[in-house]
């Protein structure tokens, strides 16, 4: 069980995220909303183990290294698109070999060999999710990971995802198609939650 209590962060004057209580539990699938300035990324990167809070504490998170984090704008290496995945897999000591088989998890096995860097946002997307979604990780967590998704690549996404045994993040200002069963909201007030 992941649980937040009292957890601040501020940048100089700003408070980016003030967060009485959280608690994740294994395996569930968790909606974070709110509006833009709310906390919702500043969540996930502490989630991820990025961002130390100001305050506050944090138990039972994964080691380091079992925690993913798919970032709103997401990094993609130099090489194609299947070098991404294959070395997310050699970084979790996983055969290379499989790249190609998330790509297509994702519907992207058409991007394998392009160039990372040269993909649409909705592309780069997809490849982050599927080199992310390769490592297995123990903590998923997707920062706005429906924006610039055609038809096709929401449902591949939403496909994937249905596959994933593991804990699962979303945060974005409305969760539209996301597959969780509980949201919280984040703002200006204490977080409110409901069931999906």
């Amino acid at each position: 069980m992941i649980e937040a209590r009292d957890l601040l962060v501020r940048f100089g004057a700003v408070t980016a995220l003030d967060l009485p209580h959280l608690a994740i539990a294994p395996g569930e699938r968790l909606g974070v909303t709110g509006r833009n300035g709310s906390g919702k990324t500043t969540l996930l990167r502490v989630l991820a183990g990025l961002l130390a809070p100001t305050r506050g504490r944090l138990t039972g998170l994964p080691p380091p290294g079992r925690a993913v984090l798919v970032h709103q704008r997401p990094w993609m290496l130099s090489g194609s698109a299947e070098a991404n995945v294959a070395y997310a897999l050699s970084l979790a000591r996983r055969p290379a070999a499989g790249a190609g088989r998330w790509l297509a998890a994702l519907g992207a096995d058409h991007l394998a060999g392009r160039r990372a860097r040269d993909l649409s946002g909705g592309e780069r997307r997809r490849v982050a999710i599927a080199r992310a979604l390769a490592v297995e990780p123990e903590l998923l967590l997707l920062d706005e990971p429906y924006a610039a998704l055609d038809e096709p690549g929401l449902a591949a996404v939403n496909g994937a995802l249905a596959g994933y045994a593991g804990t699962l993040v979303v945060a974005a200002p409305a969760l539209g198609p996301a597959p969780v069963r509980r949201v919280v909201a984040l703002g200006a007030a204490a977080a409110s939650e409901q069931r999906a």
